[in-house]
């Protein structure tokens, strides 16, 4: 195809933010965060997520109501995946930018239809009679302004369907309509067939859409009726890295500057040429596009994990060192790629720049982790294809084991299997996940979640809840506005019932900003309910409860009491989290940032970026500089002010998090400036003393620090002095010298170990030679399976290696209880292996019927178990198999 006028994906994206900004009266509105405040989205999907708030009437738009942005965007996981079509395809990404422009209210089809096309043609120089319109197959209106406004012929503007051309509602109800596509015609050689067309099914690559402009002109109810919206906004994207494909005269988004620099490093580290093998093009996209995301969403805050967000970044992170290793390119790698990624991008997106150090850290640390496992990964899954030939299908079971001990996403397993025409058993994935999960549960206290649509109808009713807990924890009067039981409004609940409360104003503090909400008392006339928890919907208050007596109705006057002893716990050790952070900073550098908390009554749960272990000498370091903190009695102040006023104040505040216009400011003395939202000490003093009680490793570069405070590090410390009494009366010795007498004992217990070793190492070696004797002859060797009850797991080891070397070629298994525990082993040469012998499935097999399991390699393998009821029986068919 002929060459257009050629703009960097920079340019354009700066086109666009200027086309609407300075020509259009748009306010610039930078892009939000990849990891969304919206629990139920795993990802930022598009740029009009930040917007919902604003579409449902939850918030007011922005002044003038017009915007553009620049989204960064994900989609990897949950439904809006498009991983396993990346790198297979010319133009799909775990991650992209979408150029948004929204009108909240202000204009509509009449403008933006124009526009789009004054950008495309005139900023952008798109050649006219290359360019489609799609528009929802009943939109007359959007018909006539293309044809008659704009100019378009009828023939270039075809109509289509509900799924193709129509938005929303996000949810079963809510603002939607039809939308208009602008597509591009790459040409004819790009054709899959006689059957090519816009208007037609095919997935080719000759029409690529670049831009849709979404009409909310309609709202679904609950009956499934539309109705048109007083108010009609205008939702638009347009994927920068597609129309900078098409611009440039490129087929590909791998071939623009956007990804072209990434993927030029990656052909280096790996010594492969693009466009040479187009087997290795593919991991070479892969590679390209997954260190982009990886970059964006680790310098938003994300770290590698096993659940929701953190899984799906750990999932894209090893599919992209799985791919790497295919290329021939030696594990750590990934990390090497982010220079490359930040010199890109860093221009628009500065906090990479200041993340880098962090990003690379977190990187490199889940390269190492992956790299010890995935070479025994790829070994076993080889086994479990040479078991599974029959069926075709990997069941859930093993992919289960792959996930659960050596890190392999499902995906990436589903990925491995399909290359070698099996199938992976996903639902029983599932099962196996669900099952472990199960297992793992512990009870407590839940209270069944209220559909979000009936909390923002009872927030339209009653509006947003008074909170004047700061001041007060008991207050008398208020109204009860709401009950609900079961996801349902009601009149009143009885003595018994769970429900959710909400009053026209509250002393309890919802949970939020980590912080865990009020429990206490809520009492009438003629009822009393106690509050177990306190959470938060938008602003709405919701007091979860348990009725302890009587009846409480709609509008029935009460009183509202918060537990203030637990409160006053709560409060110290959320201040405490403060002097944390500062002291973090003191002690390991200001490079620590926060990375979550969460405070409760009897402890602080602190999350940190750190790169290494803090050592015990800096802990004690920094418990110590708390505590002189708390002696010295800084007094604690509130300030409300501007957001940016705050800034300027050196505020800590989390990156990218959403801050309202008027924003709380928690200062401690000078030591400590913090956003927050939370309940605080008024001088530290009233912690008394604070205690670190544990630290540890939680992802790759995160690190996690429990304290407590006040009485309950008096109670921590003097259980301490206890149980050192304790050892100290057991062992006779003085509490000072416990530490000389634990370490004495420990030598004696270890020369008695190696003595008890050795022995167990003789008597095993006597036995041995009895064994000779039961190998029987089989076609090509040797063959001895037997019970020798009594020799410990090392020694088993040593003996069956012995007996096998010692009957040359042989298969070999070993069983023997000993305290109480079954160990099989298993040593099958070189030559059996050849025959289709495989040591992991025989002591697999045995240990099954014995309520064990195990594995192996081919040639060598041990398994464990515990019901020795069934094992000699086991042993004699597994003989009779082999013979």
């Amino acid at each position: 195809m002929n060459k257009i006028a050629v703009l960097s994906g920079k340019e354009i994206r700066n086109k666009f933010i200027q086309f609407f900004k300075e020509k259009h009266g748009h306010i610039h509105i930078k892009s939000s965060s990849l990891i969304p405040d919206n629990p139920t989205v795993l990802l930022t999907p598009a740029g009009m997520l930040q917007f919902v708030p604003v579409f449902l009437g939850y918030e007011a738009p922005p002044n003038p109501p017009r915007a553009v942005t620049v989204q960064k965007c994900a989609r990897a996981g949950g439904k809006d995946s498009d991983i396993e079509n990346v790198g297979r395809t010319p133009r799909h990404h775990t991650f992209f930018e979408m150029l948004g422009n929204f009108s909240f209210g202000d204009y509509f089809k009449k403008e933006i239809i124009p526009w789009s096309w004054d950008f495309v043609t005139n900023d952008l120089k798109l050649d006219k009679d290359r360019l489609w319109i799609t528009i929802y197959e009943t939109d007359d209106e959007s018909f006539e302004i293309w044809n008659k406004d704009v100019g378009i012929p009828a023939e270039r503007i075809l109509r289509k369907g509900k799924k193709d051309n129509f938005w929303g509602p996000p949810g079963p109800t809510g603002p939607c309509g039809p939308c208009s596509e602008i597509h591009f015609d790459f040409g004819e050689e790009f054709a899959c067939g006689e059957n090519c067309g816009i208007d037609k099914d095919c997935d080719c690559d000759r029409y690529v859409e670049i831009w849709n402009l979404v009409f909310m002109e309609l709202n679904k109810d609950e009956q499934g009726n539309f109705t048109p919206l007083e108010k009609k906004n205008v939702d638009t994207g347009m994927g920068l890295e597609r129309v900078t494909m098409v611009v440039n005269g490129v087929t590909s988004t791998f071939e623009t500057d956007l990804l072209r620099p990434i993927l030029e490093k990656i052909s280096e580290l790996s010594g492969k040429k693009y466009k040479d093998n187009p087997k290795e093009d593919i991991s070479l996209r892969i590679i390209s596009d997954h260190a982009r995301c990886v970059t964006f969403l680790i310098s938003d805050g994300l770290i590698p994990g096993n659940e929701g967000r953190n899984y799906v970044l750990r999932m894209i992170m090893r599919r992209a060192l799985r791919h790497g290793k295919l290329l021939g390119i030696e594990l750590p790698f990934l990390y090497k790629i982010v220079d490359s990624v930040v010199e890109n991008y860093a221009e628009t997106y500065p906090e990479l720049a200041q993340n880098k150090e962090k990003i690379v850290s977190v990187i490199r640390r889940e390269e190492e982790r992956f790299k010890q496992t995935l070479d025994r990964g790829e070994r076993l899954l080889e086994e479990i294809i040479a078991k599974s030939s029959h069926t075709k299908t990997i069941s859930g079971e093993d992919a289960f084991k792959l996930y659960d001990t050596f890190g392999f996403p499902l995906e990436l397993t589903v990925e491995m299997a399909q290359e070698k025409g099996f199938d992976v058993d996903t639902e029983g994935f599932a099962r196996e996940m669900r099952d472990q999960k199960e297992r793992a549960r512990q009870a407590h206290v839940a209270v069944k979640l209220t559909d979000e649509l009936v909390y923002n109808e009872i927030l339209e009713k009653t509006g947003p809840t008074e909170f004047i807990g700061y001041e007060r924890t008991k207050v008398l009067g208020e109204v009860v506005l709401s009950i609900i039981k079961d996801g349902k409004q009601l009149d009143s609940v009885e003595e018994g019932d769970f429900a959710e409360i909400i009053l026209d104003k509250t002393p309890f503090y919802a949970e939020s900003g980590g912080q865990t909400g009020d429990t206490g008392i809520i009492e009438g006339m003629d009822f009393r309910a106690e509050v177990l928890d306190t959470g938060k919907f938008n602003d709405l208050f919701i007091h979860k409860v348990r009725i302890c007596h009587g009846e409480v109705r709609i509008n029935e006057v009460v009183n509202a009491i918060v537990d203030e002893q637990r409160r006053k716990s709560i409060m110290i050790h959320h201040t405490a989290a403060h002097l944390l952070q500062s002291a973090l900073k003191e002690v390991l550098g200001e490079g620590v940032t926060q990375a979550g908390s969460q405070v409760d009554p009897d402890r602080t749960r602190f999350d940190f970026s750190f790169d290494r272990a803090p050592t015990k000498q800096e802990l004690d370091k920094i418990e110590k500089v708390i505590n002189q903190w708390i002696e010295n009695n800084y007094k604690g102040k509130v300030t409300e002010t501007s957001i940016e006023e705050a800034k300027a104040m050196g505020v800590i505040a989390l990156f990218n998090e959403k801050y309202a216009d008027t924003v709380r400011v928690v200062s401690i003395g000078d030591i400590s400036k913090e956003l927050c939202g939370g309940t605080h000490a008024e001088a530290t003093s009233e912690i008394r003393l604070c205690k670190i009680v544990s630290e540890s490793a939680i992802a790759a570069g995160t690190r996690r620090i429990e304290l407590i405070c006040g009485q309950k590090a008096f109670d921590y410390l003097n259980d301490y002095v206890k149980q050192m009494e304790q050892i100290s009366r057991k062992l006779k010795t003085p509490p000072s010298e416990v530490f000389g007498r634990v370490e004495k004992l420990q030598e004696e217990i270890s020369a008695a170990q190696k003595k008890i070793g050795t022995l167990e190492a003789e008597i095993a070696k006597d036995r041995t030679a009895s064994l000779y004797e039961q190998a029987k002859d089989i076609d090509g060797g040797k063959l001895l399976i037997a019970r020798v009850d009594g020799i410990p797991a090392k020694a088993l080891k040593e003996m069956t290696e012995k007996t096998a070397d010692k009957l040359g070629n042989s298969v070999v298994l070993i069983a023997s209880e000993a305290q109480g525990k079954i160990s099989i082993l298993a040593k099958v040469s070189e030559n059996f292996v050849q025959k289709g012998v495989n040591a992991g499935q025989l002591v697999n097999e045995i240990a099954q019927k014995c309520g064990g399991k195990g594995g192996g390699r081919p040639n060598f393998a041990q398994a464990g178990a515990k019901d020795s009821a069934g094992l000699d029986a086991a042993l004699e068919e597994l003989k009779e198999e082999l013979n």
